[in-house]
């Protein structure tokens, strides 16, 4: 297996949102009802978004092949872009997902360091991300990374309100 990461421009937000749907799908639709589903993927995976968020100057999207196949992405904010405000200092992993067929093959990891390394290169001390309270198997992967659950926001899934932990950790 070959991985390797690059950073997507404008012309890749077909692909993103085909990953980004594909993989939010496969995640959380078993624990969701279709009509939410289906309303949040429309607008938040909707063409003029994603190619919106691939245009702006405080966020970057890394996507992640295996043997040349588009396998995962990640969604890095700093500055403004960042759904919460954590100020300058901070970096957001606002998305990271992996299709099924690749997961636990290292891309997460991979694309984590990525993270740390940008964050490092930027001088930013933090990094910080949401992620959904029922899903154990990410909160464990980012325990390992060495996130801390440190708070808490609302998630807003089509009619659903949900809670998403906030975790957070030290860049060093």
């Amino acid at each position: 297996m070959t991985a390797a990461i690059r950073q997507c421009t404008s012309d890749d937000a077909g692909l993103i949102r085909a990953l980004g749907i594909t993989t939010f799908r496969d995640t959380f639709a078993a624990d969701n009802s279709r009509e939410n589903m289906e309303d949040y993927l429309r607008h938040s995976f909707s063409p003029e978004l994603v190619k919106s968020q691939l245009s702006e100057p405080e966020s970057v999207f890394l996507l992640a092949s295996v043997d040349g196949t588009p396998a995962a992405y990640m969604q890095l904010n700093t500055g403004k872009a960042q759904t919460e405000q954590f100020g300058d200092t901070s970096m957001e992993i606002e998305r990271l997902y992996v299709l099924s067929d690749f997961k636990r093959q290292g891309l997460g990891t991979r694309l984590v360091n990525q993270a740390f390394k940008r964050a490092r290169n930027q001088s930013l001390s933090k990094i910080w991300l949401g992620v959904w309270e029922h899903n154990d198997p990410a909160q464990r992967f980012y325990q390992t990374m060495g996130f801390k659950r440190t708070g808490e926001h609302t998630f807003i899934l089509g009619t659903d309100i949900q809670t998403d932990w906030i975790m957070t950790t030290v860049v060093i």
